[in-house]
């Protein structure tokens, strides 16, 4: 049996942490829905990142070590690196700043600016969760946008790189965390270190200069609204000449097979008799 590669390997849980944290967002009801979702999504991006580094070095593991000197007998440091260990003992990995700065100084793999901004973002979301209880309407709209597009550029990158069509899954994030339910509700104002925040990504959004037809984005917009449908968009059906219009056939058998549907019963108050 064929060894699978570390590439795809890592690959494999990068897509199951994107899948995760779409499944938590689209929660009718979660509480921790913007957190969670920053979180696993940074998780899925940095798994993404490092299967392409592994795939760009043959699946060498060393790529993803981190390394270090190490005090000499004389008090100075080690001219040779040693691998970094964590405190169980094993292998400490780069993290997702230098699995970027790694993919493009060592391996040639530039991402574009609009990816940077947008795990920035997202970066940014998930070290300030600890620091806001409940996120406000405009927090809770911005993470939507900029996690769409995160969602977006990760399959499109998934795509360009491992060539697996992520789109069959239909991966979206439903606007349903903004939604506010029907009646009053107490508007809470935000607090002075969510302000920062909203600030901060607004400022990602505005200082990327995206390209219209650009294939990444910093974050998309999400308008959301709701309409009842109008009378002249139900569909019509009638007899018609016209040799263009939709056929409809009725045979005899599919109108003995209509099931049946049972007439009501009435029953008069006064005489106690029934009658359909």
């Amino acid at each position: 049996m064929a060894q699978i590669a570390k590439s795809v390997r890592f690959f494999r849980k990068a897509e199951a942490a994107l899948l995760a944290a779409i499944e938590l967002y689209n929660k009718p009801d979660f509480h921790y829905r913007e957190e969670a979702f920053a979180v696993l999504a940074l998780n899925a991006w940095e798994l993404l990142l490092k299967a392409k580094l592994l795939a760009e070095s043959r699946n060498a593991a060393r790529c993803l070590c981190c390394y270090e000197r190490r005090q000499t007998k004389r008090g100075d440091l080690s001219t040779k690196l040693y691998v970094r260990r964590n405190r169980t003992g094993n292998v400490h990995t780069i993290g997702l700043g230098q699995v970027i700065a790694d993919l493009e100084n060592k391996r040639g793999v530039k991402l574009s600016p609009s990816i940077k901004a947008n795990l920035d973002g997202l970066t940014e979301i998930r070290d300030n969760a600890v620091h806001y209880i409940n996120a406000s309407p405009h927090l809770t709209k911005q993470v939507l946008e900029i996690g769409t597009a995160s969602v977006k550029n990760f399959i499109g990158l998934a795509k360009a790189w491992f060539q697996l069509d992520l789109s069959a899954y239909n991966l979206y994030l439903m606007p349903i965390g903004f939604v506010a339910a029907p009646g009053s509700a107490t508007a809470l104002s935000a607090t002075l270190d969510e302000e920062r925040l909203i600030r901060y990504l607004a400022a990602l959004v505005k200082e990327s200069g995206e390209a219209t037809g650009t294939e990444f984005h910093v974050a998309l917009e999400v308008n959301l609204s709701f309409k009842r449908s109008a009378a002249d968009a139900a569909a019509v059906v009638a007899v018609t000449h016209d040799p263009t219009a939709p056929k409809v056939a009725i045979s005899d058998e599919d109108t003995h097979n209509r099931p049946r549907v049972k007439a009501p019963v009435f029953q008069n108050p006064n005489t106690g008799t029934e009658r359909g």
